[in-house]
């Protein structure tokens, strides 16, 4: 799993989980704390994958590395959903705790099985699109600007 051709995954795939899980929790805070979804947060859940993954490979970036931002972004909105209901589940019942609930396997289920309701809006799809393009595009533009610096930098190296 580490590499693929020379390029290293490993540690990508640990920046984009750890951007996912915290940006599906701070989706979730947002949610609780302002009765209401902000789409927005999907865009920077998708560009901080992104730039987690450019930074956990070094800016040594290839094709593999945008599919892995994008991956990421997707659990991460994923993640920011399930937790979103989990909290309004909490609250309807108020006799159990979020924390009780997130790892339930009733509640799984039930998310599960009104997986496409969540996502029925086309103001959702709009959002998870952007979410995917920034998560694609970051990676490939911060290489570029590494690759741009890099070769600046050559340039005015002194020569032997």
């Amino acid at each position: 799993m580490e590499e693929k051709q020379g390029v290293k995954i490993g540690m990508p795939i640990i920046g984009g989980l750890i951007v996912a899980i915290l940006g599906g929790i701070v989706w979730a805070a947002i949610a609780a704390m302002t009765e209401y979804e902000v789409g927005l947060i999907a865009i920077l859940i998708g560009a901080l994958t992104g730039y987690a993954v450019v930074l956990f490979s070094n800016k040594r970036i290839a094709t593999v590395h945008k599919v892995i931002a994008v991956l990421f972004a997707l659990v991460g909105i994923l993640l920011g959903k399930y937790l979103t209901v989990v909290y309004f589940t909490s609250e309807l019942f108020g006799d159990v705790s979020v924390m009780e609930l997130v790892f339930d396997s009733e509640m799984i289920s039930a998310f599960v099985e009104t997986f496409q309701e969540y996502f029925s809006q086309p103001i959702d799809l709009l959002f998870i699109v952007l979410a995917i393009v920034s998560a694609w595009q970051i990676p490939g533009r911060m290489a570029r600007t590494s690759l741009a610096t890099d070769a600046s930098s050559s340039d005015h190296a002194p020569r032997a």
